[in-house]
């Protein structure tokens, strides 16, 4: 049980930080957002990216405290 609650942390850890460390890529990947621009500012996309990468980090932290249940774990 814990276990299963540990990898699932660290891969959303991991994918957090990766999705904060490569936003440039990833916005070259995918373009950018005009709904990110319009309503974050200049450089928007960027900064959605940055949300969703911190998004990703909290749902692993709540998931390792039990917090949050990810499939029946």
């Amino acid at each position: 049980m814990f276990f299963n609650r540990l990898i699932w942390f660290i891969v959303f850890n991991v994918a957090g930080i990766a999705t904060i460390y490569y936003r440039e890529k990833i916005v070259r990947i995918f373009g950018k957002n005009d709904i990110a621009e319009k309503y974050l500012g200049l450089g928007g996309t960027y900064n959605m990216w940055i949300i969703i990468g911190m998004i990703c980090m909290l749902v692993g932290l709540l998931i390792i405290l039990g917090k949050m249940s990810l499939i029946g774990i």
